[in-house]
């Protein structure tokens, strides 16, 4: 074999170990934000109780997440009976959990943009029991159907299975998603029920599965409000300078991720801030999370794991 080969050989051999070592580096990052965020959530888990304000709840285990060397992959969510998703507390937010209450707490991590999605809930009364185990036992068997090649109809299938057997409705309009780097919702869904279509599972993948069980409808509505944005990739010429400097932050600081308005209000005014921010939504440059809720007097219950799929099943990271 001629020397340019045999270069050629062994430039192809380092290549593919290079991206071996990347490869696993990317999988050991997913697995550091993921063990912050199963430590968190037993921590959290004690401090959801009646009385407590939402926003206390929002800010300590968004500030017990980065004591563990990870970054916030989206603002805390304390969403409350009917609220399905997207609640977390906007600056001065008075409100306070009652015994009465049903409370799914969701939140996440990243590791140079690689994400760890997890949540769970909490009912202070009995009657909310079945409801928070239908949830946790689907997404239990959904973990279990995770494997390459698997079709996500069929794990949406088996979820609205599992949710009717305990007397409740999937919402169909949450899923699980794909992570990818600094991307919280990427281009696949695990539905919460039975499609007519579907995309194989990958080995090498990474998902956020979740599973919704209510009470309601099984749809969910937006709010008129949102307190969680997330920057679009476009550009735009902005007129305030308030709204030049809220755009230079958010690029800084949370690249493509979600963030909280209450995180901005502590470092800009929040005259400066809303007008920032009705002028980047003006513009196109914002993504507005609406609120979302089931039908008024309904209670949602919400249990997420994220996992990496592997060649003969998954490793859950939360």
């Amino acid at each position: 074999m001629s020397d340019e080969k045999l270069d050629e050989k062994t430039s192809e051999k380092q290549g593919q170990k290079l991206e071996q070592e990347e490869e696993e580096d990317k999988f050991e990052k997913y697995r550091k934000a993921g063990r912050a965020a199963r430590e968190v959530r037993e921590i959290a888990r004690k401090i959801v109780q009646p009385g407590t304000p939402i926003i206390e709840i929002c800010e300590r285990i968004e500030s017990e997440l980065l004591k563990r060397d990870v970054e916030l992959s989206f603002p805390c969510n304390v969403s409350l009976n009917n609220v399905a998703a997207h609640y977390t507390s906007p600056p001065d937010d008075k409100t306070i959990i009652n015994e009465s209450d049903i409370v799914k707490i969701d939140f996440g991590t990243h590791v140079d943009g690689y994400i760890a999605d997890n949540a769970f809930t909490v009912g202070f009364i009995p009657e909310y029991d079945k409801l928070i185990e239908a949830s946790e036992k689907a997404l239990e068997i959904a973990i279990e159907m995770i494997k390459p090649g698997v079709e996500t109809s069929l794990i949406g299938k088996k979820i609205e299975e599992t949710i009717k057997e305990y007397g409740f409705r999937p919402i169909k309009d949450l899923s699980g998603h794909l992570l990818d780097q600094y991307i919280l919702h990427s281009s696949k869904i695990i539905p919460n029920i039975s499609v007519p279509y579907g995309t194989k599972i990958e080995e090498g993948e990474v998902y956020a599965l979740e599973t919704f069980a209510t009470t309601g409808s099984g749809s969910v509505t937006e709010a008129p409000y949102a307190y969680i944005y997330s920057l679009m990739p476009i550009r735009a010429p902005l007129r305030f300078k308030g709204a030049r400097q809220v755009l230079s932050l958010v690029q800084r600081e949370y690249k493509t991720l979600p963030f909280a308005e209450r995180w901005l209000a502590k470092k800009v005014s929040k005259a400066r801030l809303k007008l920032a921010i009705k002028e980047l939504m003006e513009k196109g440059l914002l993504r507005a999370y609406n609120v979302l809720s089931d039908r008024k007097g309904s209670k949602v219950s919400q249990a997420e794991r994220t996992l990496i799929v592997q060649e003969d099943g998954c490793e859950v990271t939360t």
